[in-house]
């Protein structure tokens, strides 16, 4: 009976132990401007599971400055601010 329960024990480990985490990337993007309220958007993007911790970090990294590229174009004047941030979850 014992040997039936360490061997229950060790199996339902490894399959704990070999589940992958679903990451996914949240961007917080905030659009200011003088002499108006700032204004903020959140969007969260599923990462494929086979992708490890270290990597979606480096893809929210990339994702960041990608979008902050992106919405430059958008900036008409100096009092114009526009903030992105995005973190793994």
């Amino acid at each position: 009976m014992k040997k039936q329960l360490f061997f229950a024990f060790c199996v339902s480990g490894l399959f704990l132990a070999s589940c992958k985490k679903q990451h996914s990337c949240q961007c917080v993007t905030t659009f200011s401007k003088t002499g108006y309220s700032s204004y903020t958007v959140s969007s969260t993007e599923n990462i494929d599971k086979k992708v490890t911790k270290k990597t979606g970090e480096q893809m929210c990294l990339q994702a960041e400055k990608q979008m902050t590229k992106n919405h430059q174009d958008y900036i008409s004047g100096p009092s114009e601010k526009i903030t992105v941030s995005c973190s793994l979850k």
